[in-house]
């Protein structure tokens, strides 16, 4: 390769040939020659300077926003509205960290690197070993024009910002785990606990409920159903006669029975109730439960019925749970059936 170049002109290096004659306007290429012109300015060493300090304050920015998202992620609680907060705060900082971290490349190529145009025909595949020379070359030309060596304040940045990149996504691989094991089995539901009123929270009594009705209960002593998600109950009460499963009858008392309001497709509470059908309708996706069966699924994606819920009435004449669910709550996943 030989160099080509006059005072106040672009320099040119030529290299292997061509076989496209013309190029657009401002490159030239003559026969057996490719030409590459790349454009020199003379730059103001000042403007240099503040170019380097914004692409180093923007890797700065870079370096506190991941650090930010670490500390969010650590330190916002995820129950407070659904976790809204916690969302919000990690997804800011994750954006501004890879908007500093680009726009500081883009400021780097656009203002301290050099700009050139080169201009190449199309030639046969394999490349010759004289191109894969001068690929190397230009590989080592650009390491070079990157400036990294000279650049100390855009290296220490750069490297900074790179290296907690990945921060981020190795903590986010602690949300994988662990595995839920048993825990989706605890309800709060236990032998002996009372069925109280979700809004009043008091005990619900034998015959507060009239005939058709339906009351979405907890265990007695809950504080907050976010905690529970997995106990709202629903209580229904048949006219004699109307329950059809057998079971479904040995498990309730005096035409009361209660099943679980969590629908097993995709977990949403349930409460479209129709009186004269007896049918249950999951809003969601239109999962639709026959009660007087034992809540047999007769239209919908869920795949098994609701769980029923064992209840008796103590002397008092108050409901409670003679024990825990005896299926798993919950929308249906790989592992259960």
């Amino acid at each position: 390769m030989t160099d080509q170049h006059e005072p106040g002109q672009p320099h040119r290096r030529i290299g292997r040939r061509l076989d496209q004659p013309s190029t657009p306007s401002g490159t030239m290429v003559v026969p057996d020659e490719r030409v590459i012109e790349v454009e020199h300015h003379d730059v103001d060493p000042r403007e240099e300077s503040f170019a380097e300090l914004q692409v180093a304050a923007l890797f700065g920015v870079g370096v506190l926003t991941l650090i930010g998202f670490l500390v969010c992620y650590f330190a916002i609680p995820i129950r407070d509205q659904l976790g809204q907060y916690s969302n919000m705060s990690l997804g800011g900082c994750l954006a501004i960290a890879l908007f500093s971290i680009g726009g500081g490349f883009i400021v780097w190529a656009k203002k301290l690197l050099p700009h050139a145009n080169a201009v190449q025909a199309r030639h046969e595949f394999r490349s010759s070993p004289a191109d894969e020379g001068e690929a190397e070359n230009t590989l080592l030309a650009g390491a070079d024009d990157l400036g990294l060596g000279k650049r100390k304040i855009l290296r220490r940045t750069l490297l900074g910002a790179l290296g907690l990149f990945p921060l981020p996504f190795v903590v986010m691989l602690r949300d994988l785990g662990p595995l839920p094991h048993r825990s989706l089995l605890k309800t709060g539901w236990r032998a002996g606990v009372r069925l109280v009123d979700l809004d009043t929270k008091l005990p619900v009594k034998l015959g507060d409920l009239a005939i058709g009705g339906i009351q979405t209960v907890m265990p007695e002593g809950f504080t907050d159903v976010d905690d529970e998600a997995l106990a709202p109950t629903m209580l229904i009460r048949f006219a004699p006669g109307q329950i059809l499963s057998q079971k479904e009858v040995n498990w309730g008392v005096e035409n009361h029975v209660a099943y679980s309001k969590i629908c097993t497709h995709a977990g949403c509470p349930i409460s479209l109730y129709e009186q004269q059908t007896h049918h249950l309708l999951c809003p969601c996706h239109q999962s639709t439960f026959d009660m007087s069966r034992d809540a047999k699924v007769i239209f919908g994606p869920a795949a098994r019925p609701l769980p029923q819920l064992q209840i008796g009435v103590d002397d008092q004449g108050y409901f409670y749970a003679k024990g825990p669910y005896s299926q798993a709550v919950g929308p249906s996943f790989w592992e259960r059936r």
